[in-house]
């Protein structure tokens, strides 16, 4: 059985998005979560390119090991997390939102530490997906889960309803996280910008924060507006987004 009614369709179709509560069961939620912090502490001998990470030169993990910052794929990598990325409860919402048979584009986790003070707080802003990914119109949806309640300061993700209507890519302008994320190159770590929709071309009046539990869904398209919080609760914090395509259409 879907994990979507009716109304969550239509207000997907119209509105961009949508909040879909108690998607992944708590346990594995749980299981999730656990497993991230022992990434943090003691990052595991993944495929090359799995992690972003803050800037090696001033922070450690508990192994000496850079500090995780964003996990890339890591359903790819072990169970623990697979068992989220392809649920049958993710799987059944994904079709019922895109209207067919659908297949995992990619999955990543982002860790926002407690630890972290600096003015963006490890906030990210308004942006559209396809910028980064580049799938068409219509045929692609994100859900977005965090592994613990959030809201206003504490990581939430905020949407612009209908921002996703006329299927435009708005140009984006790139940036530097504060502080910045890096990846490793042949040689060495080099930070990595991000892109953002204007912060001049935005009316922050019609966004919707969204206040969520863990293992709740937020479906939305890769073309709708989306940011998230940051987080000023001192203890550190994570999501799972896990992005879904429609097959044979991309």
């Amino acid at each position: 059985m879907s994990t979507v009614t009716e109304q969550h369709i239509q207000q997907y179709r119209e509105e961009g998005y949508c909040h879909v509560e108690g998607l992944i069961p708590a346990e594995l939620m749980a299981n999730a979560w656990t497993r991230v912090r022992e990434i943090i502490d003691h990052p595991p001998d993944w495929k090359k390119g799995r992690f972003q990470v803050l800037n090696p030169e001033i922070y450690r993990a508990t192994s000496g090991d850079p500090v995780p910052k964003g996990i890339q794929r890591p359903g790819l990598e072990e169970e623990v997390f697979a068992t989220v990325a392809e649920h049958s409860n993710m799987a059944n919402a994904m079709a019922g939102v895109l209207g067919g048979d659908v297949e995992l584009f990619t999955d990543q986790i982002g860790v926002k530490h407690g630890w972290i003070d600096t003015e963006q707080g490890g906030c990210s802003y308004f942006h559209q997906d396809s910028w980064y990914w580049k799938i068409d119109p219509e045929l692609g949806c994100n859900c977005w889960i965090p592994m613990q309640e959030v809201g206003k300061d504490t990581i939430a993700l905020s949407v612009m309803p209908r921002s996703h209507i006329g299927w435009e890519l708005v140009p984006h302008e790139s940036y530097y996280d504060d502080p910045p994320m890096f990846r490793k190159s042949r040689v060495t770590y080099e930070p990595f910008k991000r892109h953002r929709i204007p912060l001049n071309q935005i009316d922050y009046s019609d966004e919707v924060l969204v206040e969520m539990k863990s293992g709740d869904g937020l479906f939305f398209s890769n073309y709708t507006w989306h940011r998230s919080e940051p987080n000023r609760t001192g203890k550190t914090m994570a999501f799972y987004a896990i992005a879904y395509q429609l097959k044979d259409r991309a």
